[in-house]
C-alpha cells in the first residue's frame, strides 16, 4: 500500500514583527513608529521601525490571511489579501515582509509567477530575508528544480542562521538522499528546535527520518512515536502529526489505529491531502467503498490532476458496481500520464470481472492487460500482478489442475478458459438449433406423408342413396 505525507515543503507560515530596542529609522511615513510592550519598537527583520500607518494595514491583512487559511481561498480573496498587505507595503518603504506576503498570498491560489516576483522583490529590499529565499526554494521544488531548491534553502540558513523553516525544508531535501542524507537532515531538525523548541514541522520530519530507518532497525518505530507523542503534548491540534504518527501505526499493523489517526488529521485539517489518501487507501482493503469513495473525492478536490487519486477513486467505484464511472477515473488517469501501467491493469479488472463476461469483454479484458505489462516491463513493484496475469496451469481431462499442488490460473489463461467456453457454447447452440430444425422438418415431413393416400389403395365408396331418391313423385 502506498502511502503519503505532506511535508513542510508545501507550506510557509505567517509572520509576526518583533519587539526591539531602537530601529532603522522611520520608514518614509509620517505616521510615528509603533511601539511593543515596554515601549519597544516594533521593527522588520531588516531592523526597520514600522509606523502605526503600515502596522495598521499589516494587522488587517493578516486577520484576513488567517480567515482564508481556515475557511480556504479563491481567486478573489487571493486577490483582495494580496492587495491588503500592498496597502502594507506602500505605507511603509522597505517592509520586506508584506511584500512576502503579498506574494504568499497569490501562492495560495497557484498565481506562482506573481507570487515568486513579489518574493525576488523582498530580498531586493532584505537580501537575508529568510521566508523570501524561502519561499523561491519552495517554488523551485513545486516546478521540479529540485537542485535549485535545495541550493535556496542552504542559502536561506546561511544568510540567516535563525531561519527555521529553512533547516526543516533543506532537512526535507537531505531525507531525498536517503539514508545518507539523514544525519545531515537530523543535525538540521535539531538546529531548528534549538531556535524553536516548539517548532512542530521540526518535530514531524524527525518522525518521518525514523520512520523510513525502521526499514533496518525496527526500534526506531520508538523513536519515531516518542517525537510523534512530544508533539502532540505542545499541540494537540497539529494535523500533520496524525498522518505521521498513522504511518508508524501502520508499519506497526495496526490498522485501526492508523485509520482513527488519519481520520484526526484531516478532520483538524481539511486541507490535508496525504491523509484524505492514506484513510481511503485503508478502508479500501476493508471493502468500505464508499467512505473510500469520498475520501478521494475531497483529496481530489485538492489535488484534481493527481494520478493516484483517480485510480483510487475508480477502485472504490468498482467496488460500489458503479462501473461506468470507475471506467471514467481511469481513462482519466490514463490521459493524465499515458506510460503509467495501473490504469490499465485496474481496466482489465473491469472489464473482466465485472461486466457481463462476454466474448467481447474478455476480448477486451486481455488487451488492457497486453498493455498493462508492455508498461510495467522489469519494474518490480508490478511483479505480483504480472504473475497474476501470466499465471498458467496444466489441466486434466477431469478439468481440474493437474499435479498434488493446487493452482489458479492466471488471468490470461482464465480468459482463455472462458473465451473456449464461450465458443464451446455456441457450438452447442448452434448444433441444437440445427437439430431442432431437423426434427421440425422430420415432423412436416411426418405430417405431410400422413396425409397422402397409400399406393393402389381402392377410392372411398360413393355413400348409398336415402331411400326413394331419384323416383318420380306420380
Amino acid at each position: 500500500m502506498k502511502t503519503l505525507n505532506d511535508h513542510l515543503s508545501l507550506s510557509l507560515f505567517t509572520l509576526t514583527l518583533v519587539a526591539a530596542c531602537g530601529g532603522g529609522g522611520g520608514g518614509g511615513s509620517n505616521s510615528p513608529a509603533v511601539t511593543g510592550p515596554g515601549g519597544k519598537a516594533i521593527t522588520t527583520a531588516g531592523g526597520q521601525a514600522i509606523s502605526q500607518a503600515a502596522h495598521n494595514y499589516w494587522k488587517d491583512a493578516l486577520v484576513q490571511f488567517q480567515k482564508y487559511e481556515a475557511a480556504g481561498w479563491n481567486d478573489q480573496a487571493c486577490t483582495s489579501v494580496s492587495s491588503a498587505f500592498e496597502d502594507a507595503s506602500d505605507a511603509q518603504k522597505g517592509f520586506a515582509e508584506a511584500v512576502f506576503m503579498q506574494g504568499l498570498s497569490l501562492a495560495r491560489c497557484d498565481k506562482d509567477e506573481e507570487a515568486l516576483a513579489l518574493y525576488n522583490k523582498a530580498l531586493r529590499t532584505n537580501a537575508k530575508f529568510c521566508k523570501a529565499r524561502v519561499g523561491i526554494g519552495l517554488d523551485s521544488l513545486k516546478h521540479g528544480r529540485d537542485s535549485q531548491a535545495e541550493r535556496e534553502f542552504a542559502q536561506s540558513v546561511q544568510d540567516d542562521p535563525q531561519c527555521t523553516e529553512g533547516y526543516v525544508n533543506l532537512a526535507i531535501m537531505q531525507t531525498h538522499k536517503g539514508v545518507a542524507g539523514n544525519k545531515d537532515a537530523l543535525s538540521n531538525l535539531r538546529r531548528a528546535l534549538a531556535i524553536d523548541a516548539q517548532y512542530l514541522p521540526a518535530f514531524n520530519e524527525m518522525a518521518l527520518i525514523y520512520l523510513s530507518e525502521a526499514e533496518g532497525n525496527v526500534k526506531r518505530l520508538d523513536l519515531a512515536e516518542v517525537v510523534c507523542s512530544q508533539a502532540q503534548k505542545i499541540n494537540a491540534n497539529y494535523a500533520p502529526i496524525y498522518n505521521t504518527w498513522g504511518l508508524i501505526d501502520l508499519r506497526r499493523e495496526k490498522i485501526i489505529d492508523a485509520s482513527a489517526k488519519f481520520q484526526k488529521a484531516f478532520q483538524l485539517d481539511p486541507k490535508m491531502f496525504a491523509a484524505y489518501m492514506n484513510f481511503a487507501q485503508i478502508t479500501i482493503g476493508f471493502r468500505g467503498y464508499e467512505d473510500a469513495k469520498n475520501a478521494f473525492e475531497r483529496a481530489l478536490k485538492l489535488q484534481p490532476k493527481n494520478f493516484d487519486g483517480l485510480v483510487g477513486l475508480g477502485v472504490a467505484y468498482r467496488g460500489l458496481q458503479q462501473n461506468d464511472k470507475a471506467e471514467e477515473q481511469y481513462e482519466a488517469a490514463k490521459k493524465l500520464e499515458p506510460n503509467r501501467p495501473e490504469p490499465y491493469f485496474n481496466l482489465g479488472v473491469l472489464h473482466q470481472d465485472f461486466t457481463t463476461g462476454s466474448a467481447d469483454e474478455m476480448k477486451k479484458a486481455r488487451a488492457f492487460y497486453e498493455q498493462f505489462m508492455s508498461r510495467a516491463g522489469t519494474d518490480k513493484k508490478f511483479t505480483v500482478a504480472i504473475e497474476d496475469i501470466k499465471r498458467r496451469c496444466k489441466y486434466g481431462k477431469t478439468g481440474k489442475p493437474r499435479g498434488s499442488q493446487q493452482c489458479l490460473a492466471g488471468r490470461m489463461q482464465n480468459i482463455e478458459l472462458v473465451l473456449g467456453a464461450l465458443k464451446d457454447m455456441e457450438e452447442m447452440e448452434r448444433l441444437q438449433k440445427e437439430a431442432e430444425a431437423q426434427q421440425k422438418e422430420l415432423e412436416k415431413q411426418s405430417a405431410a406423408e400422413g396425409a397422402k393416400p397409400a399406393e393402389g389403395a381402392a377410392a372411398p365408396a360413393e355413400p348409398p342413396a336415402a331411400e326413394g331418391a331419384g323416383e318420380k313423385k306420380k
